[in-house]
């Protein structure tokens, strides 16, 4: 055993020397890997003489060796001189090795787990007890209370099969079969967690003869807890030989994302729980691999001696092959250079790391997450185009933590975003040639820089735009404020809305040649404050209800007003006009209309001014032109209804859906159409159940029928 456990070493050196790949996952490619190997308390934990570690060992950190036997290579992605070391390695140690990434969670995994078990917001545990051949029982009982004999679910053997935890997972037993369990929160091992047919007493197995393996994740620890079969009160000294009353067997591949794999109570002074002096409670016997983000206690000098001794051995298996799920995660990870890149559409998200993108396309409906603060640089074109059914998505892995999503302008930096949503969190910092965004939402901080086109967007942070020749911004909403910098001799400002800012609604900083019209700023701490010696151009605007001022440094212009806009809810964000706000068809009057052929509105919104005596009820009365809406049937409906309507004599036909806001949202007819009865489906798929009005135009012939959508 010991001669092929050599040969296999020596193969893994020889494939990590020369630089070649290997199919194993990074995470499970060595028999011990962490990330740092100092405790958060700064404190070194040492191998010492007792310690047998067979398989490879990887260290981002300085590796705290004194003694031991290591039959593997060894390796550290620091400069470090094993020389002074009094351990004996089989192969000579690497230093300054490439550092091993951890992320800090499989989303993947979640995805594909069945089942997904609920902790009730942590107030459950959960126990997992592997059966062999009758399969796998899974429990719940209240944190603190009894260990009931609840059964939630039972399951058959599993066959690459995941299950996720929401919380913290107790687990013990015999495996058959090929399982992960990831848990959000601590994985506890109340037991052995050993493949049927392992050796009992040490957890050895013929590696060419074993069809299960399992797999443990934690987005936490991995702890062995303090049990009797584990181990408690000193069981290695008044266990003897029997192997239930003290010890662990693991037959696992283990990986601690964010924090250790340790045992349970250390015998710490601030402990409540303190066992006897010594507290030796066996060997934690390992054949897998343990990969854990800080280097976790598995013994202390604590009571003349707590806890385990190692001996752990590696499952050369792992190298090509590996639990359910443990590949995949690097299917989904981005990181390093890229000088093109295409993203499409799939059905988990794409994870970004450390990525250097020269030109990055995004299809429709691809879901982004951003890992770590800085976590993406693109150094050329940015084309984003989704659309109002299928939006790109781009998240921050860890919520809470703010990431960058930064554009350095190259040679022909050209930004296009269309239907993009960016969650909070994620600051987005550009600077381009040109950058055109159309109905996209940004929920963080905006810093942009360049030739800048925005329509019908928002932004619910603060926003800084610095425009170079061009600047023009219409139809969206600033809910805490605008910055205008840079030196644009063409801004233009028409028809937003700007609310709700703990300071200034909208700054002006510098520039050249800026038109402000037709927009409402209003709630702000400040209205508009001009800082700038040049002179904007300020028209038909409502300023109004900004708690110092509405005006510093400049003056309102023609027509405009300063009266409570009277939006639907401004509490709930939504800034559309009521049917009685003073911005109705009191802009500009030199602006294009308004889509329903009024003068324009002041804001982000205009209000549709529909004519309520030309909607038809359905009562089948006929307009004398010979001209004719019948309506949808069956109205109301829940999947399709069928539009019918009359024509007199052979003319252009337009045919189409409005929300209750005068919104398009469908287009049934828009062509020449003869004479006669005509009918046409509508199956709103991507809508919310509600109220819509079916428009039919004619000629001069104008008529709107209400239609009820049923989900």
């Amino acid at each position: 055993m010991l001669k092929r456990t050599i040969l296999l070493t020596l193969l893994i050196a020889a494939i990590f020397l020369v630089g070649q790949t290997c199919f194993a996952d990074p995470m499970i490619r060595y028999l011990y890997l962490t990330n740092f190997e100092r405790t958060r308390f700064n404190e070194v934990i040492w191998f010492w003489s007792p310690d047998t570690i067979r398989g490879p060992i990887h260290s981002n950190d300085y590796l705290g060796i004194r003694y031991g036997r290591f039959l593997g290579q060894v390796s550290t992605s620091q400069d470090q001189d094993f020389s002074r070391s009094h351990a004996w390695f089989a192969l000579e140690p690497i230093s300054n090795a490439p550092v091993i990434e951890f992320p800090p969670s499989f989303p993947h995994l979640r995805q594909m787990a069945n089942p997904q078990i609920s902790s009730s917001n942590n107030q459950k545990m959960t126990w997992i007890r592997m059966q062999g051949e009758r399969g796998i029982d899974i429990f719940q009982y209240y944190r603190g209370g009894p260990r009931t004999d609840s059964l939630v679910m039972h399951l058959e053997i599993p066959q690459y099969q995941v299950i996720y935890i929401d919380g913290e997972v107790e687990i013990e037993g015999i495996l058959v079969g090929t399982l992960t369990v990831y848990s959000a929160g601590n994985i506890y091992l109340l037991d052995n967690c050993i493949y049927e047919g392992a050796d009992p007493g040490t957890g050895d197995f013929e590696e060419d003869d074993m069809p299960h393996l399992l797999g443990l994740i934690s987005d936490r620890n991995i702890i062995i807890k303090d049990t009797e079969a584990n181990g408690r009160a000193n069981g290695r000294r008044g266990g003897g030989n029997d192997m239930d009353r003290h010890s662990i067997i693991i037959n696992a591949a283990m990986i601690a994302l964010n924090e250790s794999f340790t045992f349970e109570h250390h015998n710490d002074d601030w402990d409540s729980y303190q066992g006897p002096e010594p507290d030796e409670r066996g060997q934690a016997i390992i054949k897998g691999s343990i990969a854990q983000y800080r280097r976790g206690y598995v013994h202390r000098s604590n009571h003349q001696g707590t806890g385990y001794g190692k001996t752990f051995n590696y499952d050369f298996r792992l190298l090509n092959n590996e639990p359910p799920g443990f590949r995949d995660w690097d299917r989904f990870i981005i990181e390093g250079r890229h000088d093109q890149l295409h993203l499409e559409d799939q059905d988990n998200p794409y994870q970004i790391r450390n990525a250097d993108i020269g030109s990055l396309t995004v299809d429709a409906g691809v879901e982004i997450e951003l890992i770590g603060p800085n976590p993406i640089l693109i150094r050329n074109d940015l084309i984003m185009v989704g659309t109002g059914e299928e939006p790109i998505v781009i998240n921050p892995d860890m919520l809470g933590e703010r990431a960058v999503f930064r554009v350095d302008r190259g040679p022909h930096s050209r930004i296009e975003m269309n239907h993009v949503r960016f969650e909070s969190d994620i600051i987005t910092q550009i600077t381009c040639d040109s950058l055109i965004v159309n109905n996209s939402e940004f929920n963080g901080e905006v810093n942009w820089e360049g030739t800048i086109d925005v329509t019908e967007s928002t932004f619910s942070e603060t926003a800084t735009l610095t425009g170079w020749d061009r600047l023009a911004v219409s139809q969206s909403v600033f809910e805490d404020g605008l910055t205008i910098s840079g030196n644009t001799s063409d801004g233009h400002l028409i028809n937003n809305t700007i609310v709700k800012s703990d300071g200034t609604g909208l700054r002006l900083r510098s520039f050249r040649n800026l038109e402000i019209t037709n927009n409402i700023i209003a709630f702000n701490d400040k209205g508009i404050h001009n800082s700038h010696f040049r002179v904007p151009n300020l028209s038909y605007n409502n300023v109004f209800g900004n708690e110092e001022d509405d005006y510093y440094y400049c003056v309102a212009g023609e027509g405009s007003i300063s009266v409570d806009p009277q939006f639907v809810n401004v509490r709930r964000g939504d800034y559309h006009l009521s049917q009685d706000s003073p911005c109705i068809d009191t802009g500009n009057p030199n602006s294009p209309l308004d889509p329903d052929g009024t003068r324009a509105d002041i804001g982000a919104f205009h209000f549709p001014q529909l004519d309520v005596d030309r909607v038809v009820e359905l009562d089948g009365s006929v307009n004398n032109s010979g001209f004719e809406l019948i309506g949808g049937f069956p109205n109301p409906f829940n999947s399709t209804t069928t539009i019918e309507y009359n024509l007199p004599a052979s003319t252009n036909v337009s045919l189409r859906v409005l929300d209750l806001m005068g919104r398009q949202v469908a287009v049934l007819v828009d062509e020449q159409i003869g004479v006669g009865n005509h009918r046409v489906n509508w199956s709103p798929d991507n809508l919310g159940a509600g109220v819509y009005l079916v428009h039919m135009q004619a000629g001069e012939f104008n008529q709107i029928s209400k239609v009820m959508f049923l989900k």
